[in-house]
């Protein structure tokens, strides 16, 4: 009977002593990683944000230049992108980086 207080006291111990670490070594550190999780930060889906061409260009051929296929996660990036530019300057991005925009929407160039 002894011997499962002690382990139950043991155990007990051990769980503050975690609890204790957890605490002490980076304080406010759960906090802030908690903040980081919140949705406050995100776009409400609706919401466009004004992006200029130039810059959807820059990002556009990191993805697109010199590349077959477009991976599905970086073409919807691409696409929310595409959506609040001028189909005229969409165009002109793809053909700069060798797309059509019928391959663009397929999501890989034919060959």
């Amino acid at each position: 009977m002894q011997r499962n207080l002690d382990l139950t006291k043991i155990k007990s111990d051990e769980d503050a002593n975690t609890d204790a670490v957890l605490d002490d070594t980076r304080p406010g550190q759960s906090h802030k990683a908690l903040d980081k999780l919140s949705t406050q930060h995100l776009y409400h889906p609706t919401q466009v944000e004004i992006v200029q061409s130039n810059v959807v260009f820059d990002i556009s051929s990191l993805m697109l230049y010199g590349t077959q296929a477009v991976p599905v996660r970086l073409k919807i990036l691409l696409d929310r992108l595409f959506s609040v530019l001028k189909q005229e300057e969409v165009l002109h991005i793809l053909h700069g980086l060798g797309w059509t925009l019928r391959d663009y929407v397929r999501g890989y160039i034919l060959q």
